[in-house]
């Protein structure tokens, strides 16, 4: 979870749209994440939701008054109640939305609440849409229709999953997981209101471009037992992933070994050494349009594996003969036509600027993402990063961008920010 020193959720306000759907159970699980997270939620219920959940819940989880009847006394606050409120968000989330409030809102039907507090929504406030119902009501051409009328509209709409559906069927229409949400709502509030014509600027850019990306430590094995690795979480390619996925890149993410979840629509191949991680990047490259290399790749590994467990009792010391792995970034820059190759670099903070810019100069890069190993929030195992951001402003003038800390999430968006600078 994101820590709240750093959340971009810290005292926004962000409208809770809730509709019948069987799903409507994980909107209170949302709530309770988005205020752990420091947000102010104020849930609106159809009245089809409260046949799923209760006002009761969401109003104890919220710690807000529900909205559930546009004319309710009680919600007649300065006039024009739907008005004061969507003035006074910073997003509107519709989660779970049914077929039927997404034909209302593409259509401007205001017969509740929540349908009203959509259609009364100014243009520089993210309205996001997760829809969920079954498969073929999903693919109904009327729905594909509102959702496209929505999407021109402006509304962002949060793909659903596949999987196991409530009728027993399998396939796409899910409510996508908490995290998942997390992630778009993240994404969006940073990129609201000022950040607008960097959010147009972004999804115009990275739109159905091809990602190539690495994460997490490699394990050379020693024995079968034991290995030569890294402390590497994955997060940050992990988080990277998943923002480009959401800001409407193709992305196919290379994993090596992590405890991480890929909860997003990113297509992932997982390996364990450098070797594996090595030929699935470099078969991969001639066809992407960006490759960001954030995986923290071992730079050595035994020069022969032994087979077994290497048993203590037999030597009270042990010598490794140790080889290079083969080097993944420099290989790309001899390969590299068209692309934007991305390089990751871990330095302590003397001559650490010196060493990154001879390590993107050296091996064909064109952007480094520098993290400092002996400074706090930046590099392995944390949930936010420190990042500084090196490329050329032009053929001979160096860029250097550093950064406050962030999650990994808005990390992730700085850097494709960066990266859509050098996009033709």
């Amino acid at each position: 979870m994101i820590n709240n020193k750093y959340s971009i959720f810290n005292g926004k306000n962000i409208i809770l749209g809730i509709t019948g759907s069987i799903a409507a159970y994980k909107a209170l699980l949302l709530i309770r994440e988005l205020v752990k997270l420091g947000a102010n939620v104020f849930p609106v219920l159809t009245p089809s939701a409260t046949h799923f959940v209760t006002p009761l819940s969401a109003g104890n989880l919220s710690k807000q008054n529900v909205i559930l009847d546009m004319f309710d006394i009680n919600i007649q606050f300065g006039g024009a109640w739907h008005i004061n409120l969507v003035h006074s968000c910073d997003m509107m989330v519709i989660a779970p939305c049914t077929a039927s409030t997404l034909g209302k809102i593409a259509n401007g039907i205001c017969d509740n609440s929540l349908v009203t507090l959509a259609t009364a929504l100014t243009s520089d406030i993210p309205l996001l849409i997760a829809p969920a119902m079954d498969t073929s009501m999903y693919l109904n051409p009327s729905t594909q229709k509102n959702l496209t009328i929505l999407q021109n509209n402006g509304a962002i709409i949060i793909p659903p999953d596949k999987g196991e559906l409530s009728s027993g069927l399998v396939g796409e229409g899910r409510l996508p997981e908490i995290p998942v949400l997390l992630d778009y709502i993240e994404t969006y509030l940073f990129l609201s209101k000022t950040e607008q014509n960097l959010a147009n600027k972004l999804k115009t850019k990275l739109r159905n471009k091809k990602i190539l990306i690495t994460a997490g430590p490699t394990y050379e094995k020693i024995d079968d037992v034991r290995f030569i690795g890294n402390y590497s979480s994955g997060r940050m390619g992990y988080s990277l992933a998943a923002v480009g996925s959401i800001l409407g890149a193709d992305v196919h993410l290379v994993s090596g070994p992590t405890s991480l979840k890929m909860h997003h629509n990113v297509e992932t191949s997982y390996v364990e050494n450098s070797d594996d991680m090595y030929e699935i990047v470099v078969d991969s490259f001639p066809e992407v349009d960006i490759a960001i290399l954030s995986a923290a790749v071992a730079d050595f590994k035994p020069f022969e594996k032994i087979k077994g467990k290497i048993k203590k009792e037999k030597t009270e010391k042990l010598t490794l003969e140790l080889i290079q792995t083969k080097d993944i970034l420099k290989k790309l820059g001899t390969l590299k036509k068209n692309q934007i190759l991305v390089g990751f670099a871990l330095e302590e903070e003397d001559n650490g600027l010196k060493n990154a810019w001879r390590k993107m100069t050296s091996k064909g890069a064109d952007m480094i993402v520098l993290n400092f190993l002996d400074k706090q929030e930046s590099g392995f195992q944390t949930e936010n990063n420190t990042i500084t951001i090196l490329n050329f402003q032009s053929d001979d003038v160096m860029n250097i961008n550093t950064y406050e800390t962030m999650s990994k999430n808005l990390c992730s968006v700085v850097i494709y920010s960066e990266i859509s600078n050098l996009l033709k």
